[in-house]
């Protein structure tokens, strides 16, 4: 077999896992799709699926992290070199990058078909249904911390080997990457329904730059006030799973577990802070009566207000 380099393998494997998952979106929510009108279970498995798939394509060469927060979970456990991390994550970017191109490409006539801004841009990150600095960082912190802690405990379930005379089979490269799209599905459609669930901050942050810079048909804003979310709180999350991990299965105290408790709570202490004096979007939510259509909802997503105490604060123009 040949052998590659690992952040070739993490480019590859990043932008298979990307061009498959954004795509799957794409085909939900883009006008004139195919596929449009789908549900939220179509893209929690497709994501699965294309977690999956690309790990498959890298996990013998690199291990498939596919995302900074694992590399950082499984470097603050132990189990991989800190020196390393920096490398995986530029590549992990990269590779979403390339696969946010290749879903603009895919879905080319599409982008002048679909009117919503906010529809183009969920395509590559994510957008909070209710946009609450606090609670989106807390899901995201939540939701990672659950798949690096159950990435590990996958790894060390399954670690046999079965040997044959014309055959050998390792069940970590058959049966892993497919536990793990399962694991990501499972916590999509249990937890995602706040934020859609980044998990990932490649995932997020490389197919937002994309959006920025390709030249999507009136394409609206990126919303990089929101960036700091599914950037931030997944590398909290990610290395407070790792870090515990290594209190639960092997009884050691490290001292990331206390950095990663730190990393989180400044985490969630910002996100109080940015409720109260950063720019917030117009909430996704819409509670329709019983009469409503579709167009009066719509008419009502356009100029719908969140309530609550939480204060809207006027978005400076260098956020945009």
């Amino acid at each position: 077999m040949n052998t590659i380099s690992p952040y070739l393998a993490e480019f590859l494997g990043t932008m298979i896992m990307v061009t498959i998952g954004c795509g799957v979106i794409a085909t939900v929510e883009l006008r004139r799709s195919k596929g449009h009108g789908d549900n939220f279970f179509t893209i929690a498995f497709g994501w699965g699926f294309a977690v999956a798939f690309g790990v498959y394509a890298s996990h013998h060469y690199s291990g498939g992290h596919l995302n900074p927060a694992v590399s950082i979970g499984l470097a603050a456990y132990g189990e991989f070199e800190w020196a390393k991390v920096p490398g995986y994550i530029i590549s992990q970017l990269l590779g979403a990058m390339a696969g946010a191109i290749m879903v603009f490409l895919n879905y080319l006539p599409h982008w002048k078909a679909t009117a919503d801004h906010k529809i183009k841009l969920g395509v590559f990150a994510t957008v909070p249904a209710i946009h609450n600095y606090f609670t989106n960082a807390l899901s995201e912190i939540i939701g990672t911390f659950l798949l690096v802690f159950s990435a590990l405990y996958v790894g060390v379930n399954f670690t046999p080997t079965l040997e044959g005379s014309a055959l050998a089979l390792d069940l970590n490269d058959v049966l892993k990457p497919l536990a793990f799209g399962f694991m990501v599905t499972v916590l999509v459609i249990g937890l995602g329904g706040q934020t859609g669930f980044a998990l990932n901050p490649a995932r997020d942050l490389g197919p937002r730059i994309m959006h920025a810079l390709l030249p999507i048909h009136d394409k609206g804003r990126s919303r990089w006030f929101y960036a700091w979310v599914p950037v931030c709180a997944p590398i909290a999350g990610g290395m407070m799973g790792g870090s515990f991990f290594k209190l639960y299965y092997d009884g050691q105290f490290s001292i990331f577990q206390v950095i990663s408790v730190a990393l989180v709570l400044g985490v969630l202490a910002f996100g109080l802070w940015a409720n109260t004096h950063m720019y917030r979007s117009k909430s996704a939510e819409i509670i329709p009566t019983a009469e409503d259509t579709e167009a009066t909802a719509a008419a009502a997503a356009a100029t719908y207000v969140p309530t609550g105490k939480i204060p809207l604060v006027k978005k400076p123009a260098f956020w945009e």
